[in-house]
């Protein structure tokens, strides 16, 4: 192995040994101390450190074997940890295991006076991420009882997922690409941090914990859940010294996230008013519009400056080749005389036409095809496994393939659907024929298949429909969470994909008159009818007939529901196919 361009190593434990050498000082290094600032900042921790609980403080409430329990049942079943316990043990819990452990945990924080003296479940990975769960839970009430985490702070946090600002970039650049007055120039920048949750300054982020005057035992706990941790690296059953973790938070920690969200809660505060922005743990978003390309370049610069500012007293580092610019228009091929670009870091950066942002790939037109097209690609190993496991059983059981189809297919093909419900019939056609392919494959039924058959004895709704459905849903929970303005987003695409449909056009240039049975006897229109038929499977198909009638165009709407075509006044266009 070559290090600093040097032949070093050869053994697996020299080899462990450069990897630990090189994580403790790259990664995990004590960040340098560089500004007035951070004096200030270490003269308050440890202060904080030497601090005893007073009669006002809130105490320290037992933790319950209720909490236990109801923790224990949402562990995963993870791989074992390095003391061979497993998750699975534990959730095979009873009643005298729980008992001592609520005991157990409960005397991490008993001495009140010298809480880092109790580490007793450091290097017991599973029961230490349990213990974690049962504080994460306490210091989210606490922080969400005070209102305490910024509104635009998404995921990891309970009714707010990912989507959440998904949802609200879309409708803001939809807003603006197709205003009801003046189109506007549209742009978004999505941030990378280097490292973001092994970089976090450990005495900042205690420094916010007092700041935040959160309860001093959650302090002092976090305080030892921090602190003096150590690390070690396995390369093929050969471990390397143990070295210290300087900064940064564990990774794979149920705190974790939760501890990045306080630390950069307060990095937007200097953001102008007009730019928008979206966090999501370590993903960072800033967007904003102008009329002018020049105005819109100044606005996002000077948001960039501010949060670039922020990243240098906190300690966090940028990383300007993996930060992507994307400028939305509806005419993407258009060259401008003075394009979007902005600088981070002294190093400019040009838009993209797509970039990935929280699972999802948005172009400069949002019309998600580079989205599908990723989709496509990446379920195509998940479809073959699919027939491959239908072939391989003897009789294979149609409900087990079912629930296959549904965890490696369905939630990869249906991710994002608030903001597809916004795209093109097209994409949902595209993702319809994928759900076909992949019933047939787990059914084992020939391609020939009727797409109605197929659907019903799977009991499965088509794609669009199931999209709706747990869109309601989710409208739903925004209303009861009091997330309003995402509630009304959630509402306008419901509204909008209800009423979505398609229309065939049929221009009749006959002067005489016609009753509308001898317009739908018509040759043309009925095999219009039938070619729109077949590439529709969910929504309402709206018939235009146009008639002129003594130089007078008079319209004839009508409606045909795909589920319920057999209308008397349809019955002809029953078709066999």
């Amino acid at each position: 192995m070559n290090y600093n361009n040097i032949v070093v190593a050869t053994s697996e434990k020299e080899k462990a040994n450069i990897f630990a050498e090189f994580f403790q000082s790259e990664i995990y290094a004590a960040p340098n101390n560089t500004l007035p600032f951070h004096d200030q900042v270490s003269k308050q921790v440890n202060i904080i450190r030497n601090r005893t609980q007073n009669t006002s403080d809130i105490k320290w409430k037992n933790i319950t074997p209720e909490e236990v329990k109801w923790h224990m049942k949402q562990l995963r079943n993870s791989a074992t940890d390095p003391d061979n316990i497993h998750n699975r043990y534990l959730k095979n819990y009873t009643s005298q295991l729980i008992d001592h452990l609520t005991l157990l945990f409960n005397s991490v924080v008993d001495d009140k006076h010298q809480p880092s003296s109790y580490r007793p479940i450091s290097l017991l990975s599973c029961l230490g991420k349990l213990l974690e769960r049962i504080i994460k839970q306490r210091l989210l009430l606490e922080l969400n009882s005070r209102n305490i985490l910024p509104q635009r702070q998404a995921g990891f946090r309970p009714k707010k997922s990912t989507m959440y600002n998904i949802v609200r970039i879309e409708r803001y650049v939809k807003s603006q690409l197709h205003p009801s007055k003046i189109r506007r120039h549209t742009a978004a920048i999505f941030f990378d941090i280097k490292a973001a949750f092994d970089s976090v300054w450990q005495e900042g982020l205690i420094y916010k914990f007092n700041d935040l005057r959160l309860p001093i035992y959650i302090i002092k706990y976090l305080i030892s859940f921090l602190e003096s941790r150590t690390a070690t690296v396995e390369l093929d059953n050969t471990l390397s010294r143990l070295f210290t973790l300087s900064s940064g938070t564990p990774q794979g920690s149920p705190l974790s996230p939760l501890l990045y969200i306080i630390y950069t809660s307060d990095s937007m505060n200097g953001i102008p008013p007009h730019i928008e922005h979206g966090l999501v743990a370590d993903d960072t978003a800033l967007w904003t519009s102008s009329h002018q390309l020049t105005n819109l370049n100044d606005r996002l610069q000077q948001s960039i400056n501010e949060f670039e500012k922020w990243c240098k007293a906190w300690k966090l580092k940028l990383q300007p080749t993996k930060t992507e610019l994307v400028h939305f228009s509806i005419h993407p091929r258009k060259k401008y005389k003075n394009p979007v670009q902005v600088k981070v870091e002294n190093i400019t950066i040009q838009p993209e036409t797509f970039t990935r942002y929280l699972g999802m790939i948005m172009d400069n037109r949002l019309s998600w095809r580079t989205h599908l097209k990723q989709v496509e690609t990446r379920i195509a190993a998940r479809l073959s496994l699919l027939r491959f496991l239908n072939r391989a059983a003897i009789e294979p059981n149609h409900n087990i393939m079912i629930n296959l189809y549904k965890s490696l297919i369905r939630t990869v093909i249906i991710y994002g659907y608030p903001v597809l419900l916004c795209a093109d019939n097209k994409i949902w056609d595209r993702i319809q024929i994928i759900q076909n392919k992949a019933l047939r494959m787990a059914l084992g039924l020939p391609h020939y298949t009727s797409v109605d058959y197929i659907h019903r004895i799977a009991n499965i709704p088509r794609i669009k429909d199931y999209a709706v459905n747990l869109l309601e849903r989710a409208a739903s929970t925004a209303a009861s969470s009091n997330e309003m303005i995402y509630h009304r987003s959630l509402q306008d695409i419901l509204q909008a994909s209800r009423t979505q449909h398609k229309s065939i056009y049929l221009r009749l240039h006959r002067r005489e008159q016609l009753s509308p049975q001898v317009l739908l006897d018509d040759k043309f229109f009925r095999s219009a009818i039938r070619l729109q038929h077949r590439s529709t499977y969910h929504s309402q198909l709206q018939f235009v007939g146009i008639l002129i009638i003594d130089n007078e165009t008079q319209r004839l709407t009508y409606i045909i529901d795909h589920y319920n075509y057999r209308l008397q006044q349809f019955r002809q266009f029953q078709l066999n196919y």
